[in-house]
């Protein structure tokens, strides 16, 4: 990867916050290409033409920095979703909003990394303060969106579009890490007996993801218990 110019000390304000956006750009295409394992600060900052300690000026850990990253990415899915549910409001059509939600994440396959490492890895390794923030970033988003999603889908009660989207993201996360197998193991699953275990990621996503919007459908129809 060419080395960017980046420069002198950043000072003022609007320096610092485009500094720190060259340090998530030069990071987002280094994970386009590797693991998240491979990836180290010293890296990127010789990818940045920066000196290693500067990194850590504008994030205290590499946990910190790939949670910033993944702030970014979150905040273009999210608003790619806002705008196709904008456009079915009201048509209370699973399969399409199943089909963009997919859609969506298929085209973004870093985004989707990032979320199968976020519990297991990003969150051990970062302060209250960001965890936090972090949380409650996620909570605005998962309430607007969810918001759009209720008036797509009119059998859904007030909150229910923002927890059904917390469901949608631990079928992500269970999916990704199903399909993402090693290579030793993508060896073993040529023997006939062990297909059973081959994933596709987007396939069995889409299905799971009907089967819980049809599921809450259905269960919004049954008379009310006493």
């Amino acid at each position: 990867m060419k080395k960017q110019n980046i420069g002198k000390r950043a000072v003022h304000d609007q320096q610092k916050e485009e500094r720190r956006q060259d340090i998530l750009t030069t990071v987002w295409q280094l994970f386009q290409t590797t693991s998240y394992e491979t990836v180290t600060i010293a890296g990127v900052a010789e990818a940045a033409g920066l000196a290693k300690g500067t990194i850590f000026l504008y994030f205290k850990t590499k946990e910190a920095l790939f949670l910033a990253l993944l702030e970014q990415q979150l905040g273009s899915w999210f608003a790619s979703i806002d705008a196709g549910l904008l456009a079915l409001e009201g048509t209370g059509d699973i399969l399409k909003i199943t089909t963009l939600l997919c859609e969506q994440l298929a085209s973004r396959p870093g985004l989707t990394r990032l979320l199968a490492i976020l519990h297991t890895i990003l969150e051990r390794n970062i302060h209250l303060d960001e965890a936090i923030r972090f949380k409650y970033l996620l909570k605005e988003h998962f309430e607007q969106t969810g918001h759009l999603l209720e008036r797509c889908l009119p059998f859904l009660k007030s909150g229910q579009g923002a927890h059904a989207l917390l469901q949608c993201d631990a079928l992500v996360i269970g999916f990704w890490h199903l399909s993402d197998t090693a290579p030793v193991v993508q060896q073993a699953f040529q023997q006939p007996e062990l297909h059973l275990f081959e994933i596709h990621f987007v396939t069995e996503l889409s299905i799971a993801m009907q089967a819980l919007l049809y599921g809450l459908e259905k269960s919004a129809q049954l008379p009310s218990q006493p």
